[in-house]
């Protein structure tokens, strides 16, 4: 029920503060993933501003097109739209019952949370693949003269942003990656990049470490084999 002086209930609050987090634009169905992968605004009403409600995508949903524009032809990924369909889909659900829901109201919503979380998250386990590729090519470039400065601080960036969203999981307690799965992720992933310095035997191993990572979030969220990538990084997202 909505609290004193609230326009809205505690549901509604508590689904539209997702889908906010989520950082969808009102029109982002109308966007290709290609076009939400170029670019997170667009005037599409040619007034030479952009409305932050309606033209420009956030965080989240900007990260799931650009996971399934760079998804391979023959295994093509639908984050995106399943996770907008899912949150528009739910929010009509609690519209309409326009108060309480009965119980198959709420299994209807449920259903619909699950859609949109599952997206979500399969997003940030494909991005974290994703940076695992990029470390292994940048890794392919050791003791050579493309690893300059430039590409050392591309690297740190890599490994920095593949860390980072791979800390995501614990926060769902019913994430497809159990606890176990995430313990041993985050070993394989290790603490701090390994460098050229630490030698080249070192260096094989932690790539092992990184195909083994990969391996991991393919099988817990059943990514096709296409979008995963070879040994190098190559090939995958």
């Amino acid at each position: 029920e909505a609290a004193d002086g609230d326009p809205f209930t505690s549901l509604e609050h508590g689904w539209d503060e997702a889908f906010g987090y989520f950082g969808a634009a009102t029109a982002y169905g109308d966007r290709s993933v290609s076009e939400i992968a170029a670019s997170r605004a667009v005037d599409r009403n040619g007034d030479g501003a952009i409305d932050l409600l309606r033209e420009c995508d956030f965080g989240a949903s900007v990260n799931a097109g650009k996971r399934d524009h760079g998804s391979a032809d023959a295994a093509p990924t639908n984050f995106a739209a399943q996770a907008f369909l899912a949150f528009r889909t739910g929010r009509t659900i609690i519209s309409d019952a326009g108060g309480a829901l009965d119980a198959d109201q709420m299994a209807a919503l449920t259903e619909q949370r699950d859609l949109a979380i599952g997206a979500w998250e399969a997003a940030i386990a494909a991005t974290v693949v994703h940076y695992i590729n990029d470390v292994l090519g940048d890794m392919g470039d050791f003791d050579t003269a493309a690893y300059d400065h430039d590409a050392f601080l591309n690297h740190a960036k890599h490994w920095s942003e593949m860390k980072g969203f791979a800390m995501m999981f614990q926060f769902n307690p019913r994430s497809p990656l159990g606890r176990d799965q995430f313990v041993q992720l985050h070993t394989l992933l290790g603490d701090a990049p390994v460098l050229p310095a630490a030698g080249a035997g070192a260096a094989d191993d932690y790539r092992a470490s990184l195909r083994e990572a990969r391996g991991i979030l393919a099988a817990a969220y059943a990514f096709d084999a296409a979008n995963i990538g070879d040994d190098a990084g190559q090939g995958g997202w």
